[in-house]
């Protein structure tokens, strides 16, 4: 009893320290999961806007929790069919590889089965599902019940949204933990623990202070601020480093950032890169360098689309979701004819849904889905790359990719992409 006490508290202590200003949260989800019975809540509904620590601190929480707990965390933005959302979690939940499962897993019937036989039901289990916001309704209403369905008080379905637990249509029986938004002081300290060592703290303060005087009004992403923040400190110490500007000049440095900072200010998550700011004293820009100078996620976009034009979709479960290397090299002939064959129709249409599957498929980061990363998609229309089909009317529209395979080939080589590794007939 005592050593499970000083485990929970080890666990309490070092989710404190590694997450900061989420004290509350931690507490909540300690007494949820950290109890001595061994009973688990049937449903948990985490919520709250983007940045604000739910994916980070659920899946934390499960590293430390795995020698006790089996736990299966998925991305619902992935998972636009059915099986893409059911096999992965049988395969952390059974461990094994996931062209190992007993049956064709389609529907929620099939799933309910295969863990009744797994006999699921003698062990704890935890089940995340991240953006269950793009889950359709059913399947949320299905998995906020499935404790019930399971029969056993030792598994949890935790949610994870950006959206209101009473916005969606059925009311679900969870437990709702809120993740406030990040204030400007909590930002500044959470900052600081990314001081760089080669600088001291007096330095790195003064940045912050210049830092968040100019972004946070416009942009309280706590991952977008780190990711400017790291662009910008290179600019701030770059006149103290070649002597032109002491550190106690603020007013000086704070003139010579000036542009990187109105650079900066216009391309807020738009994925800036140091060359972008680099690129502010190079007057000479070639037509090449224009033509591809997309915005980071836009280009990942447009990889993501050429490789859905000329991809066959099932092929899309094969290329993003780890299986065996076994099976893929056994059908690797056959894909290669086949899909070879499919190029001749040219670029097929594909959904918005399959889009982002591929997106959050090959991109490296975790990034939050928003209205401001949506609207490159239609940036990619507008300039011609991609086509959309339809009238519009439709709730999830149709796209085509327009762009020949040296000018997406040139585009993966900046965001240094693979784009062979996912063609089929690359292969």
């Amino acid at each position: 009893m005592m050593l499970a006490n000083s485990k929970n508290i080890s666990i309490k202590d070092t989710l404190n320290s590694e997450f900061p200003f989420r004290q509350v949260q931690i507490n909540t989800l300690a007494n949820l999961f950290l109890n001595e019975d061994g009973v688990l809540p049937p449903c948990v509904f985490i919520h709250g806007l983007p940045s604000t620590g739910k994916t980070s601190l659920v899946t934390r929480l499960m590293f430390l929790l795995e020698e006790s707990v089996k736990s299966s965390i998925v991305n619902s933005i992935c998972c636009y069919t059915s099986r893409l959302l059911f096999e992965p979690i049988l395969k952390d939940l059974l461990k094994i590889k996931q062209s190992d499962i007993p049956n064709r897993c389609d529907n929620f019937m099939q799933f309910l089965n295969i863990l009744k036989q797994a006999e699921i039901q003698k062990e704890q289990v935890i089940i995340v599902l991240d953006n269950c916001e793009m889950l359709a309704q059913e399947q949320i209403v299905l998995f906020s019940k499935l404790q019930e369905l399971i029969k056993s008080y030792q598994l949890c379905v935790i949610f994870i949204s950006q959206v209101l637990p009473s916005k969606f249509d059925e009311d679900i029986n969870c437990i709702p933990i809120l993740f406030e938004q990040y204030n400007s002081d909590d930002i500044s300290a959470i900052l600081l623990r990314d001081k760089p060592n080669n600088w001291s703290l007096s330095i790195y303060q003064n940045f912050l202070n210049v830092f968040l005087g100019s972004f946070y009004g416009s942009c309280r992403d706590l991952v977008e601020l780190k990711h400017l923040a790291n662009l910008l400190f290179i600019k701030y110490v770059e006149p103290i480093e070649d002597g032109s500007c002491t550190e106690t000049n603020q007013t000086l440095l704070f003139r010579k950032i000036s542009p990187s900072i109105h650079l900066l200010l216009n391309n807020v998550y738009l994925g800036t890169s140091l060359e972008n700011v680099n690129s502010l004293s190079d007057e000479k820009t070639t037509f090449e360098k224009l033509v591809l100078d997309l915005p980071y996620y836009a280009k990942y976009f447009l990889i993501a689309a050429y490789i859905a034009s000329f991809n066959l979709p099932k092929y899309d479960r094969q290329l993003f979701v780890k299986a065996s290397n076994k099976k893929r090299k056994t059908n690797r002939l056959t894909n290669k004819t086949e899909n070879s064959a499919s190029q001749l129709v040219g670029p097929k249409a594909f959904s918005l849904d399959r889009l982002l599957a591929i997106f959050y498929a090959i991109i490296e980061e975790n990034t939050n889905m928003t209205a401001n990363l949506l609207a490159q998609i239609n940036t990619l229309s507008d300039l011609g790359l991609l086509i959309r089909l339809g009238d519009g009317k439709l709730e999830t529209p149709k796209y085509r990719c327009s762009v020949s395979f040296d000018c997406v080939s040139n585009i993966a080589r900046t965001v240094k992409f693979n784009l062979n590794k996912y063609l089929i007939d690359k292969l």
